[in-house]
């Protein structure tokens, strides 16, 4: 895994999870469910879009990260991802309703199953801890909501709003360093030393 791809993986793992879950019970190809825009869909039938990344301000790191013995790299930036996701089903629309539910209750309850990625793997994890990524459900005002479709000639479609983070970006900045070798103590009338 790429240090600047933290990004792609993190969506192609949400990605893997909906397809584990939704294949072939509630969704017939795992091809129908993919990235995209909601107005650039094509044939797909669930669609995951990243609408928003932002830094996540409460992790701020400042400190050189050791790389070996004589390299530092820059700290790291963290982000927090924004995901809409909506159903685009092409079934008879008598039943479409129905279909559309019972597929958000699916990816409700995977996407609760499977809260935490370790954040080296991007695998699910069995509990939160240190810098594992969190995925959650957002809380989002109707109107907030409405915003995403003023795209013209598309109407409203009830959509499933989460964050993914924090999201490490590693540096590709490093400096070399020199470490302390030797230390030599001199006693006099004052005790002091001095390092080489």
């Amino acid at each position: 895994m790429s240090d600047y791809t933290k990004i792609a993986d993190t969506g192609n793992e949400i990605l893997e999870l909906l397809k584990e879950a939704l294949v072939p019970e509630l969704i017939d190809s795992a091809d129908k469910i993919g990235l995209c825009s909601p107005e650039d869909h094509g044939n797909l039938a669930v669609g995951v879009w990243l609408y928003d990344v932002k830094e996540d301000t409460d992790i701020q790191m400042h400190d050189m990260v050791s790389v070996g013995h004589q390299s530092q790299r820059y700290p790291s930036v963290y982000l927090t991802l924004r995901y809409m996701i909506t159903l685009y089903l092409q079934s008879d629309l008598k039943y479409r309703a129905a279909q559309e539910h019972q597929i958000m209750g699916k990816i409700i309850q995977t996407l609760k199953d499977h809260a935490v990625l370790d954040a080296e793997t991007l695998q699910p994890a069995e509990r939160a801890s240190g810098m594992n990524i969190r995925i959650q459900m957002q809380e989002l005002t109707t109107e907030e909501k409405m915003r995403f479709w003023t795209v013209p000639d598309m109407a409203y479609k009830t959509s499933l709003f989460y964050t993914a983070g924090p999201v490490e970006i590693l540096s590709a900045r490093k400096k070399q360093v020199s470490r302390v070798r030797e230390v030599q103590y001199l006693v006099g009338k004052e005790e002091t030393y001095r390092e080489k």
